[in-house]
């Protein structure tokens, strides 16, 4: 069913787990795909320094959540896109609504970020 690539991320997934203190936290239960994924992001000079996850999901999405959260490193933080291609092509499957999801969630927490150094200059 799910192939090797998958599996490998299912049971090993790159940059899991959640950064203390971060500059932004996306938080989103999608009922659709019964998945419940958490993105923290840590910026450092205006780039995506350091991109953790968490999530109960179905192996796809914890497989793209740990593609996604590496692509995102050392992009700049108003310019951080997401190559679905890339994600497609490094797990050998097309997975469209899974990356569609995790991209959504990983842009949420840019928006937080975003936000929360709006309100910090006013």
């Amino acid at each position: 069913m799910y192939n090797l690539k998958v599996l490998n991320l299912f049971n090993n997934p790159e940059n899991a787990g959640r950064i203390s203190k971060a500059d932004g936290i996306a938080d989103v239960f999608n009922a659709d795909q019964t998945a419940h994924v958490e993105f923290s992001i840590k910026v450092e000079d205006g780039k995506i320094a350091a991109c953790k996850f968490r999530a109960q999901a179905n192996p796809y999405i914890i497989a793209v959540c740990s593609k996604i959260t590496n692509a995102a490193l050392n992009k700049p933080i108003d310019a951080a896109y997401i190559d679905k291609a890339e994600i497609v092509a490094s797990l050998g499957e097309k997975l469209d609504i899974d990356i569609d999801f995790c991209i959504q969630c990983l842009n949420l927490a840019i928006e937080n970020y975003v936000e929360k150094q709006a309100k910090s200059k006013k």
